[in-house]
């Protein structure tokens, strides 16, 4: 992919005294041409908002809005390399990256003080593959996306609805909506600590269910049977000795089953629901 490193707003401050409070808002649009029939979309955010919608074919654009603030001039140019957006592009997809790719921002000088909310308003072919996260005081929301669906919050929700798939989608400390568009067909992950997990899907759709469910109850208003899940098995190695980890998640079949769906949730409700 092609790289670009995107530091705006800069060169245009006004600040005249080092100690002093320094912010900036900007907003640009970026637009990435695609041939993929199925491109990629990448978000990794750290402050802000990841919103997705359905948009024209052989065309991701991106409405970025930065706010970066900081408690001094001195801190402000080091967020900037701590706090940068990298942005890499190919015919393929599109990867978005605040921080950096490898996610080393968190191993360095924290600039303390220093932050950076990126709100991303997002258009994209309707099959596009997505794979979006946000860290702090941001919600995911997707929407009408045919392709294959990722999404990852701490601290805030995740929306996704009317799509054709998901792959892994988890919140910590953040409900977790997501409605179909059709029938599932292909297994998901979905996961949620201190929050509810509600799912959307057509009459008669189906699913196999491995369910860990603490301190919350299920709702369904589909047709539901037990079935029985093979225990998992965990071996490590202890000083020589040998230690299993033996757990046997909850089998639930929704109407006639279909893919399988792991589910947990931790301090939160399950519910499974009729479009």
């Amino acid at each position: 992919m092609n790289t670009r490193i995107v530091c705006l707003g800069f060169f245009a401050l006004m600040s005249s005294a080092n100690a002093a409070p320094v912010s900036e808002t900007r907003t640009w649009t970026e637009s990435f041409p695609v041939t993929s029939e199925a491109p990629q979309l990448t978000i990794k955010n750290i402050w802000g908002n990841v919103n997705v919608r359905p948009g024209s074919p052989g065309t991701i654009s991106v409405v970025i809005d930065e706010k970066r603030s900081a408690p001094s001039q001195a801190l402000f140019e080091r967020s900037l390399e701590t706090f940068r957006l990298d942005i890499e592009t190919d015919v393929d997809g599109v990867a978005i990256y605040v921080g950096d790719h490898d996610g080393t921002w968190e191993r360095r000088d924290p600039c303390r003080g220093c932050r950076v909310d990126y709100q991303f308003e997002v258009t994209v072919p309707p099959g596009t593959q997505l794979d979006v996260s946000t860290v702090n005081d941001g919600r995911i929301d997707v929407s009408g996306i045919s392709g294959m669906v990722s999404a990852s919050n701490v601290n805030g929700p995740i929306s996704v609805s009317e799509i054709g798939n998901c792959n892994d989608l988890d919140s910590v400390n953040g409900a977790v909506d997501v409605s179909f568009s059709t029938a599932p067909g292909q297994d998901c992950s979905i996961g949620t600590i201190n929050g509810d997990i509600a799912i959307s899907m057509p009459d008669g759709s189906g699913l196999d269910v491995a369910l860990d469910l603490f301190n919350g109850r299920m709702t369904t208003e589909f047709e539901v049977d037990s079935y029985a899940l093979p225990a998992q098995v965990e071996q490590s190695n202890d000083n020589g000795r040998l230690r299993y980890k033996i757990q046997q998640s909850a089998g639930l079949r929704i109407e006639n089953g279909g893919p399988t769906f792991s589910i947990s949730s931790l301090n939160g409700d399950i519910r499974f629901q009729k479009n």
